[in-house]
């Protein structure tokens, strides 16, 4: 059954066009919650308190239309998932990542670091811009954003909240360049657009 799920993927993504049909992806992803979780000696279930979000979830990456038409919003962006602690935010963009791994889905993939490591690297870094700018390319998770602490930079600003301009330089390169940021946060939008400033780069679920 697996060889017969990859070969039903669709591999290239120049078209825009979905993955596959969108109950299969469900199928897919299922299955690969299930063994995730199971490493972890828990279970997964589709109930209730999930069934929107993961509705939702597989859509995007899917690259299904209609998660244009039931979310008025563009898959060209990236996504913003939010919510308490323990919900499976970070669980839910890993088990994306291991399709990724598993199918050969390049599409999917993503590099995953929370944003607390982003400042310690900061701090280690004596070249400062280096990091931000490292950061503010390319694809990739921010994983807990809203946790971290202000970043040390003793040469020019002295404390700073280094992801109000990394996720600036990210906004404009999504307009020039398209790239996509992923976020895990336990913070809501409107928190998030206190600490950071307003993006619109995102879609939030």
């Amino acid at each position: 059954m697996e060889k017969g799920w990859s070969g039903q993927f669709r591999k290239k993504a120049t078209d825009g066009k979905p993955l596959c049909s969108p109950e299969l992806f469900k199928k897919i992803f299922c299955r690969a919650a299930r063994e995730y979780y199971a490493r972890t000696d828990l279970d997964f279930e589709v109930d209730s308190s999930n069934k929107n979000f993961l509705g939702h979830f597989c859509r995007y990456w899917n690259r299904d239309p209609a998660f244009e038409v039931l979310e008025n919003i563009s898959l060209r962006k990236g996504l913003l998932v939010f919510g308490s602690y323990g919900t499976g935010k970070t669980s839910s963009f890993r088990i994306i990542q291991n399709m990724s791994e598993q199918y050969g889905l390049r599409t999917l993939w993503f590099p995953i670091i929370s944003a607390q490591e982003v400042v310690d690297r900061y701090n280690a870094e004596r070249n400062k811009d280096d990091i931000i700018q490292y950061y503010s390319k390319g694809t990739f998770l921010f994983d807990d954003l809203g946790s971290e602490t202000v970043g040390n930079n003793v040469y020019q600003y002295g404390k700073e909240d280094i992801f109000v301009r990394i996720l600036l330089d990210r906004y404009r390169n999504f307009e020039t360049r398209g790239t996509k940021t992923y976020i895990t946060t336990n913070l809501d939008y409107s928190q998030i657009e206190h600490r950071y400033g307003r993006d619109r780069s995102w879609t939030v679920s």
